[in-house]
């Protein structure tokens, strides 16, 4: 065992590393993540400093360290130097809400099929949940992005809890393994129908999505999975900023005289059921597939079908990478066709160019030299006639000629000649 494990799981040792550091400080001198690190901590029942702290130890005004406090059975697994705490059915991280303590729902797993890594991952997205944000309609929005793919309401937290618990036990069970996607892999998120009737709501600012997809890992691929609280579109009432159900206006909206009542609100909200979509992270419209809590079925009685559909998938997603890398490498062979087209297109352009050039600059010269020839003729001319004239007034033409001759000086048509290029010099 290494140092770093040898740390994270010793309660005193990681309880003192913690108020040593920043937790994401700690984290990368462990080598491991931060959520991973704040699951551990939350398994393990060690307080960890709040918002603030590390600002007052700057200014010196930071209060005394907690002293570790002593671990309560509650954990569904033995932790390090506690051999004598008894296994619990409570899963691992378990945090009451902040409307009160929660009961524990009959369907939730034994310890023996717990799941351990899904459970900590889950408790890491729960307490960063329980903090953010809630919306007019009881969405959680966190601002943390590198989360599960879970959309809930505050009412409806607690049964996606014990789903998804159900599921990662099932899931790991069989081998398998859960984990969220790094930026780098380039996997892409699928979207999911939030409404219970398949229509496509606007809900945005309601719902958040992660930063990358949540995935379980299968024979070297990914199936990625994301699970929403569906909505129902009924009639609400605003109570503090929130919308709830207005469920004297659902009797009325229900009744023989529905047709006579005037214009009333209604809108989408939660509505307690949820829906799990499982899918294809490696191509956008590749395989995908739903499964949805109804008022008859839950989610939890379906888990077996969602791990054989997530396995039967394997061999699809194989072929589609497989046609996505035949499609990827044709594109590259168009390209290097396109670009080979392109530079012979080039260089016919660049020798009619060039060609154009030599010709366009040595009718230039041709001109100018021309031009230069009928100065000097003039200049010839110009000297003969001042011969004849009255010698009185030779002097003075002569002067002008000469100052005419030095304000028509300049380059002549065998000096432009010299840096004249053929076509040929000019592609070199």
């Amino acid at each position: 065992m290494t140092i770093s494990e040898q740390i994270i799981n010793d309660r005193q040792s990681l309880h003192k590393l913690i108020w040593s550091e920043p937790v994401q400080q700690a984290a990368v001198k462990l080598g491991v993540t931060e959520e991973f690190l704040i699951a551990k901590c939350i398994e393990l029942q060690i307080p960890r400093p709040l918002e603030g702290y590390w600002r007052a130890i700057a200014k010196g005004i930071a209060p005394p360290v907690p002293s570790l406090p002593r671990y309560k059975d509650k954990e569904s697994f033995n932790p390090p130097n506690q051999p004598d705490v008894q296994q619990a059915t409570e899963p691992e991280g378990e945090q009451p809400l902040p409307s009160g303590p929660k009961s524990v729902p009959k369907g939730r797993p034994k310890s023996p099929n717990r799941s351990i890594q899904g459970a900590q991952l889950f408790s890491a997205t729960k307490e960063i949940l329980v903090k953010s944000p809630i919306t007019q309609l009881g969405y959680y929005k966190p601002s943390k992005r590198k989360l599960f793919d879970v959309n809930v309401s505050d009412t409806g937290l607690n049964d996606a809890e014990t789903f998804l618990l159900n599921l990662f036990a099932a899931i790991e069970k069989n081998g398998l393994r859960i984990r969220l996607a790094e930026m780098s892999e380039s996997l892409r998120r699928r979207d999911i129908t939030v409404s219970e009737d398949g229509s496509r709501e606007f809900l945005y600012p309601s719902l958040w999505k992660p930063s990358g997809p949540s995935v379980i890992c299968i024979e070297g691929l990914n199936v990625g999975f994301s699970l929403v609280e569906m909505t129902e579109e009924v009639p609400v009432k605003q109570v503090k900023g929130r919308y709830v159900r207005d469920e004297k206006m659902i009797n009325w909206s229900r009744g023989k005289n529905s047709a006579e009542l005037d214009y009333y609100s209604r809108r989408h909200i939660p509505c307690g059921r949820f829906r799990i979509q499982l899918y294809s992270p490696y191509e956008p419209e590749g395989w995908h597939q739903v499964f949805t809590q109804t008022k008859t079925c839950g989610l939890i009685s379906q888990i077996p079908k969602m791990i054989k559909a997530a396995q039967s998938a394997v061999p699809i997603m194989r072929k589609e990478i497989q046609e996505q890398k035949e499609r990827a490498e044709a594109q590259r062979k168009r390209i290097e066709l396109q670009i080979i087209e392109y530079e012979k297109r080039e260089v016919i352009r660049r020798k009619e160019e060039a060609f154009k050039n030599s010709v366009s600059e040595l009718q230039g010269i041709m001109t100018k030299w021309a031009e230069d020839m009928r100065v000097e003729q003039f200049f010839i001319d110009a000297e003969k006639d001042i011969a004849n004239c009255d010698p009185i007034l030779q002097e003075k033409l002569r002067e002008r000629l000469k100052a005419a001759k030095d304000f028509m000086q300049g380059e002549t048509a065998l000096e432009r000649l010299l840096r004249w290029r053929t076509p040929d010099e000019r592609l070199k």
